[in-house]
């Protein structure tokens, strides 16, 4: 559509062809959604009840288990006496359950106003509204992913960071309490808000969180086989268990885990030598290190310290998170002001941020809901409203736009998360790799020697004199 040259007549052409592109890209939007997202594909997805509230109850349902330090009794039976046809069974109590909540969310997106009569004087008005609704199917894909992304983060259950020794060594120092995502409370705001993070450290002492390491995962691994039997590792090879998918921030956090494996003398299983996999940056599984396979989410969560604020902050309370250190997270994208209007850029320090977030997925611990469509009941008919983020062009007859030569659009969304079970969700802060492995060279650079520039090309006595005929 957008390289063949169109010309309008006026302008309710342009707007019919506003709205026209609006259908074309929405028929992508779950593609762009698939192919692009580390979060979009991996839980299940439920539409809200209707005529329900805004609030849903659920329940947890509790392990069964006995005391393994009951003893067995003894069996008397003689001829004049038995105890064999008596009775004095253990109770064993059924499991228990516990109930929890969780609420839709909403959130709604407008475009500035746009002048639409001012594409009839542009070169290119089809690609500029292509681009419109390129950028449009780029956010609604964003939104859905950040809320899966901080709703699995937030609502996790282990929250995992290695501390190292004053001589920066490992020594088993992991707490899976060691941090925490904040919630919206103020202004009518609601759900977890990933843009700051708090840590049980004093701000003086950041610098001893630890790279993400295959020991950090192995205990996050074996606390998941004692909440979940289908992670047991004793029996990994009868059922045919998956591998525990981590995805992790970039390439370079699994390129350290690679070569963590490599120097421990072959205990680790790592397949990654020679396979070409390694070669393409994309979505999936890129590297297998003995139960864990890795992929790359290029959104991923990464913070840097907030030096500002940490410096305002009591004295370190290791039981009061009010004290706890706070990391601020960079983003990916930045705006900046160009010739017309602003554009998002690549935020050159979210490639050397300190520290960033890895996460162990377990698809069935979570499940989004997104509000059904919905046009009314009866005579009380509405526009239909879409809750998924279906931009739509609007162009009002109102009386500030009575010639209706101007218009927006609009998206809204109605999400809600619920966390069916946090104990299996794990979660890891980590130091991220900034060093680079750089190769120089042991020979001297050469210096520049001119050439000799001569004009006479026959420099030669003799060559190229003219020689008169006799």
């Amino acid at each position: 559509m957008a390289s063949e040259q169109l010309y309008f007549n006026s302008c309710a052409e342009i707007d019919s062809f506003f709205r026209e592109g609006r259908e074309y890209f929405n028929d992508l939007y779950v593609k762009k959604l698939v192919t692009n997202s580390a979060y979009f594909t991996r839980f299940e997805e439920q539409s809200w009840p209707l005529n329900h509230t805004t609030e849903q109850k659920a329940f947890r349902f509790g392990r069964g288990f006995h005391d393994p330090c009951t003893p067995f009794r003894a069996i008397t039976d003689t001829y004049c006496e038995t105890d064999s046809c008596d009775s004095k069974p253990e109770v064993i109590q059924r499991p228990g359950t516990e109930s929890y909540t969780f609420e839709l969310l909403r959130k709604e997106m407008t475009t500035d106003w746009i002048c639409v009569e001012s594409l009839l004087y542009r070169l290119f008005p089809a690609e500029e509204i292509l681009q419109f609704e390129e950028s449009n199917a780029r956010i609604t894909k964003n939104v859905h992913e950040e809320f899966l992304r901080s709703n699995y983060i937030g609502g996790a259950g282990h929250k995992w960071m290695g501390i190292t020794t004053d001589d920066g060594t490992y020594c088993g120092l992991v707490d899976d309490q060691a941090w925490f995502v904040p919630e919206h409370t103020i202004n009518n705001e609601a759900g977890y808000d990933l843009c700051a993070i708090r840590v049980k450290l004093a701000p003086a002492d950041l610098n001893k969180i630890a790279y993400l390491s295959l020991d950090m995962l192995d205990d996050a691994l074996v606390d998941l086989q004692d909440e979940d039997d289908a992670f047991r590792l004793d029996v990994q090879d009868a059922t045919g268990q998956p591998l525990l998918d981590i995805v992790i921030p970039d390439p370079q956090v699994g390129r350290a885990l690679y070569q963590q494996a490599k120097r421990n003398s072959g205990y680790w299983d790592a397949n990654t030598d020679f396979d070409e996999r390694l070669t393409r940056l994309k979505l999936g599984i890129n590297r297998i290190i003995g139960d864990y396979a890795f992929g790359y989410d290029i959104n991923s969560a990464r913070f840097n310290s907030d030096t500002a604020f940490n410096a305002g902050l009591a004295v370190f309370n290791e039981a009061d998170p009010a004290t706890w250190a706070r990391l601020v997270r960079v983003q990916r994208y930045i705006k900046v002001v160009i010739e017309n209007g602003c554009a998002y850029i690549p935020n050159k320090a979210y490639r050397n941020a300190d520290f960033g977030i890895s996460v162990a997925m377990v698809n069935k611990a979570m499940c989004k809901w997104t509000m059904p469509s919905s046009s009314g009941y009866g005579e009380a008919q509405q526009m239909t409203q879409n809750y998924a983020g279906d931009w739509e062009w609007k162009n009002p007859d109102w009386e500030c736009n009575r010639w209706r030569k101007t218009g927006f659009y609009q998206a809204q969304f109605r999400l809600a998360a619920q966390v069916k079970d946090p104990t299996i969700m794990h979660t890891f802060l980590h130091r991220l790799p900034r060093s680079k492995n750089l190769y120089g060279s042991c020979c001297p650079v050469q210096s520049y020697i001119a050439p000799e520039n001569n004009q006479d090309c026959y420099s030669c006595a003799g060559v190229g004199d003219i020689v008169v005929p006799s």
